[in-house]
């Protein structure tokens, strides 16, 4: 079975050379607050259709209809508001055809965690706290997680 199926986190040793396995990252980003954010829609999705102002909390969640990514200017946008954590109901944060996952390489280059392919469709828009800890594979570039949110 492959690290990437089902509800995953990416470890920078994914895309960025000498990147840290999943196995050596800190848990910090993947315990806390959280906020579900709408992002309806197919296709890109760029830095204006961000949530306006402060997100309230590092880490955000795209509830998408599992059709959207983001450009990488506004992972870059995100990375500035300093956000921890960036995840989405689709199966990445780039476009199926991107292979060199450009948005990948922006957030987990600055080290901002990367949560894909999580079942948000029973989570309404809102403030939640996340629990979504990868399993500690030593050398791997990604690890399944089971991801759940508590309403606040």
């Amino acid at each position: 079975m492959s690290a990437h199926v089902g509800t995953h986190v990416d470890a920078p040793s994914h895309v960025v050379a000498d990147g840290e396995p999943i196995g050596r990252l800190a848990l910090d980003a993947f315990i806390g607050p959280a906020r579900v954010v709408d992002l309806p829609g197919r296709g890109e999705v760029g830095p204006d259709a961000l949530p306006r102002g402060s997100l309230g909390t590092p880490r955000v969640l795209f509830r998408t209809g599992g059709k959207a990514f983001l450009s990488p200017l506004a992972a870059v946008r995100l990375c500035e508001r300093g956000v921890l954590l960036v995840g989405t109901d689709a199966m990445s944060l780039d476009p199926e055809d991107a292979a060199d996952l450009p948005v990948h390489r922006t957030l987990l280059s600055r080290a901002v965690a990367v949560l894909e392919n999580l079942d948000l469709s029973g989570a309404p828009p809102g403030d939640y706290r996340l629990v979504a800890l990868p399993l500690s594979f030593k050398e791997l570039d990604a690890s399944p997680v089971r991801a759940i949110l508590i309403k606040d």
